[in-house]
């Protein structure tokens, strides 16, 4: 374990721990961070507990899975695929990896036990709720399940939880471009005003293919897309993406014709044998541009590619993220992946880039701002933090700006109202006319006008029982406490008005944040 990365012992541990207590489970890790070495060493922990199936879906994706159990596990493996079997008797080995388009079959499967495996592993794992996994995961009903892909989300909607009752491990891609097993990426748009994609219908979720085609297959939209491929990408090995085929082999004549010899196209038409030499041709640096038509999303591994071209505009966060993946790899000499984006007049489709697969929901306004930072060569990880940070920043003098505007707004408010009530005019009468005797005034008065709000500043024992008298019989009428009155003058309202009045004027003004609601500012109060 010691050759393993921190985060892949932790994906292993935390596997085992999941499918310890769940029939299935689901681990989650970016491209190019050896999701083969984690299940390579789960299949070999497990071991004890049955033999091991791994299913996948293409022959480079079985290959290697087989190369890496021999090496990381050092386990026996066996492929069933096309004409090798390895059921029993012909063989036994520790780690079956099939072909799923081949063990789905209902002869191939009738060939092995129901508890033929003790657990299952599925590559790309996305892919688990066809119905041909699913016949397979039905047939084996024993077994533990462990699912393993780059991408859970699926365009077609299709729930990753009809297979997988768990997530054990999540590692995303900017977790991993942050702790440096992955390169940064950096993003740069190309804008083709002739690209419209308003009219293009969806299927299964994403772009419609051919609709897209007709678009891309445009002579100008062909060489909209060649021509800032060859500026923007300089002396970088570049993977292409096209939309079908016909777009790819077009696409690859356009940047000959700009560079001759810079380009070769693959597809799944090619014989074996050419699309093995193309490929190799490409590693060395025969030519700078490979072409594709969704070939080379899964199983395909050069980090020497440090740049990717999407001519193949989509609104699928998986499939753009399993195209920016093949550029993601730590290489000698590469610093980043520069990722060239096309994008036109979407109309109603929102087109994905490489801020969503970075940090997926991004707000409206941090979206727009990291896109605008990015487009200035920064690494899109870092154009996202300084959005988010600007973001907040415009938040907090918002907030402080709005904060200030009601702060000076209640003072003139208040200002303006403030009216300071003399208790003896309150109680209609003078403090002239009250007796005086020069006897200081009991405790009990003073007391008595402290809780009716009065001050008792220079006031004897006669003149506090004159003004404590006036305040009772203004009590015994029903009308309002000089603490009312002095609240309703701030508002420039009536104080001679029923205690009644007062207390539901007063509750009326708090209510409405402390301002004097529209029924209220030309009262005709009744009096008492």
């Amino acid at each position: 374990m010691s050759d393993l990365r921190p985060y892949q012992v932790q994906a292993i541990d935390e596997s085992i721990s999941a499918l310890e207590t769940n029939r299935s489970a689901l681990v989650v890790m970016p491209t190019g961070t050896g999701k083969t070495v984690v299940f390579a060493s789960i299949a070999k922990r497990m071991r004890a507990r049955g033999r091991v199936l791994v299913l996948a879906h293409r022959e480079e994706l079985i290959n290697q899975a087989s190369t890496k159990i021999q090496q990381w596990a050092g386990l026996s493996t066996g492929i069933e695929m096309g004409e090798s079997t390895c059921s029993f008797p012909i063989g036994r080995p520790d780690v079956v990896i099939a072909s799923v388009q081949s063990l789905s079959r209902p002869a191939r499967l009738a060939a092995y036990g129901a508890d033929a495996f003790g657990l299952i592993i599925v590559d790309e794992a996305h892919h688990a709720t066809a119905a041909t996994y699913r016949a397979i995961l039905d047939w084996f009903t024993p077994a533990r399940v462990l699912g393993v892909t780059a991408t859970p989300d699926r365009a077609d909607g299709e729930a990753m939880g009809q297979v997988f009752e768990s997530v054990a491990y999540v590692y995303e891609i900017g977790d991993a471009i942050r702790d440096g097993y992955l390169v940064p990426i950096k993003q740069k748009q190309v804008v083709v005003d002739s690209m419209d994609f308003s009219r293009v219908r969806r299927t299964a979720g994403d772009l419609n293919e051919g609709d897209l085609e007709q678009i891309m297959l445009e002579e100008g939209n062909l060489h909209a897309v060649a021509k800032p491929t060859l500026d923007f990408s300089g002396s970088r090995r570049t993977l292409v993406f096209a939309t079908t085929v016909a777009h790819a082999q077009n696409l690859e004549a356009v940047l000959n014709r700009y560079r001759p010899g810079s380009s070769r196209s693959v597809d799944g038409g090619m014989d074996r044998a050419s699309r093995a030499r193309t490929l190799q041709d490409f590693a060395e640096g025969r030519f700078q541009f490979l072409v594709n038509c969704m070939l080379l999303t899964e199983g395909f591994d050069m980090p020497s590619i440090a740049c990717v071209s999407m001519a193949r505009p989509t609104s699928s966060r998986a499939l753009y993220a399993q195209m920016v993946g093949r550029g993601t790899r730590l290489d000698e000499g590469k610093s980043d992946l520069l990722v060239l984006d096309f994008a036109g007049n979407s109309g109603k489709h929102r087109l994905v880039s490489a801020l969503d697969i970075l940090e997926g929901d991004l707000d409206a306004r941090v979206r727009a701002a990291a896109a605008a930072l990015a487009k200035d060569g920064i690494p899109v990880l870092d154009a996202i933090e300084a959005a988010r940070e600007q973001v907040a920043a415009e938040d907090e003098r918002r907030r402080v700006d709005a904060a200030d505007a009601r702060r000076r707004g209640i003072v003139a408010q208040v200002s303006a109202r403030v009216v300071e009530i003399d208790a003896w005019e309150f109680v209609g009468f003078s403090v002239a006319a009250a007796r005086s005797n020069g006897v200081e005034p009991t405790d009990r008065q003073l007391g008595m006008l402290e809780r009716n709000g009065i001050p008792s500043n220079d006031l004897d024992r006669a003149q506090c029982s004159a003004l404590i008298d006036r305040l009772v019989r203004r009590r015994d009428a029903g009308l309002c406490t000089f603490k009312q009155a002095k609240q309703l003058a701030k508002f420039g309202l009536p104080t001679d008005v029923p205690f009644t009045q007062a207390s539901a004027w007063i509750g009326a003004i708090a209510e409405n944040g402390w301002r004097v609601p529209a029924h209220l500012t030309t009262p005709t109060p009744e009096r008492a």
